[in-house]
């Protein structure tokens, strides 16, 4: 299909208010881009650039993924490598259904916790299995802050948005984080609390690819093959064979790889085609019964 004519089929599907970026398959391909270029929430798709950060550090020789997290982070959880944080294999289980942790986030939306709050509403996990959670990437955010002596997000602008040609993608501060509704993005911190638009999203692809020649991949191609190191993962149709990365979502059989994100009042996805190179995001207005992960696998993965 016409490039111009996928995007606008995608365009069709969408809620009112959504922002979308399409850029079609091939070298040079054309960037389509739909409604205003404000950044917004993109919650977990976060732990994309989170994971992209770790991966930077690895190769400036701050940290090895085989560390354990707790050498690297004073106090973190021992018994767990950065590389088993990075794919939700730690045991370091998830907050976010924990009751006053729900209770905080109605009752104070515009003052999250911290780190040391989060730890204590998690519920632990199995180490070694698989289990999606929030609560480690909070872990690699400060171990990103100790081990180059920055804010995170004064690293994720240096080390990943600048190469990438983010400009419109923030990881925020307390007072840049407020959602319209005073929701502060950070009660999702580096698990999710980053803002960006579409086409942002799609220009992340370029650490991989070296496809900007203005910003030459900001990784080396051993962290490019750490990225996609998966583990397998259960998750419903329109997934095939889902897997899970260094923060990122893959389906071999669908050829995609990519993330989805989703808290109060929005809600979105990017995804990349292994085979073709074709990419787009969504950002949506929440809640909604739309799917964008849905929507994205339908418009860009193969037939499983």
């Amino acid at each position: 299909m016409d490039d111009a004519l996928a995007f606008e089929a995608l365009l069709r599907q969408l809620p009112a208010g959504s922002v979308a970026a399409y850029r079609g398959p091939g070298d040079g391909a054309r960037m389509h881009v739909s409604g205003p270029a404000e950044p917004l929430p993109v919650f977990s798709v976060t732990k994309m650039f989170v994971a992209a950060g770790v991966l930077r550090a690895v190769d400036a020789g701050l940290l090895g993924l085989a560390d354990p997290l707790a050498s690297r982070l004073p106090g973190a959880p021992t018994g767990c490598t950065i590389a088993q944080v990075l794919t939700h294999t730690a045991g370091l289980g998830d907050y976010t259904a924990h009751p006053g942790y729900l209770r905080a986030v109605r009752d104070d939306p515009g003052e999250p916790w911290d780190l040391e709050a989060i730890t204590a509403a998690s519920t632990p996990g199995v180490p070694g299995a698989f289990a999606y959670g929030n609560t480690g990437y909070w872990h690699l955010g400060a171990m990103l802050e100790e081990v180059t002596a920055m804010s995170l997000g004064q690293y994720l602008h240096r080390e990943i948005f600048e190469p990438a040609d983010m400009a419109s993608t923030r990881y925020p501060e307390p007072e840049t984080s407020l959602t319209v509704s005073g929701y502060s993005t950070l009660w999702a911190g580096p698990a999710g609390a980053a803002f960006s638009t579409p086409a942002d999203l799609l220009a992340f692809g370029d650490l991989f690819s070296d496809a900007n020649p203005l910003f030459p991949s900001a990784l080396s191609p051993a962290m490019r093959a750490a990225f996609l190191d998966s583990v397998p993962v259960k998750a419903p149709a329109p997934w095939r064979e889902p897997r899970y990365g260094a923060g990122v979502m893959i389906d071999p059989r669908l050829r995609l790889w990519g993330h989805g994100g989703a808290g109060p009042g929005y809600c979105g996805a990017v995804f990349t085609s292994l085979a073709t190179g074709a990419a787009a995001a969504l950002i949506c207005p929440g809640p909604t019964d739309f799917s964008p992960e849905s929507a994205l696998v339908s418009l860009l993965g193969l037939p499983g």
